[in-house]
């Protein structure tokens, strides 16, 4: 099973990120759900599910969850968002695996890098590049 969780600057439209999951995993589409967050009721089983929610504000003001089933094997969380990123155009932050709340790694069509991010601004719940 995997869980990744990471923000974007934009959600895109819901029947395009549907197709992107459905393609970027490898699984059939009707094995894909895609909705909001505590409002669908999750819908049906799903072999890759892919939650959003709206973080009202900040730079980056969508918080997006992808988790599968036991039957998928990868991607890696930055591929998938990589890949997502290039595909509409967007700007991700994605937490490092080191011990700072204020370090993340951003990703966009084009570029990785690590980035700081303002710490009173996450405070609130929003993601603010501080660069």
């Amino acid at each position: 099973m995997l869980d990744y969780s990471f923000v974007l600057d934009r959600l895109p439209d819901t029947g395009a990120l549907h197709r992107a999951i459905s393609e970027v995993f490898a699984v059939d589409p009707g094995g894909v759900h895609v909705g909001r967050l505590y409002e669908d009721g999750g819908g049906s089983p799903a072999t890759v599910s892919c939650t959003y929610i709206d973080l009202d504000g900040g730079e980056f003001a969508w918080r997006v969850d992808v988790t599968t089933d036991d039957t998928v094997a990868g991607p890696m969380e930055a591929e998938v968002v990589a890949a997502l990123c290039r595909r509409f155009g967007t700007r991700a932050l994605l937490p490092l695996d080191e011990d700072s709340d204020q370090l993340r790694r951003l990703i966009t069509a084009s570029e990785d890098r690590v980035v700081t991010i303002d710490l009173d601004a996450l405070d609130e719940n929003r993601y603010v590049l501080a660069e």
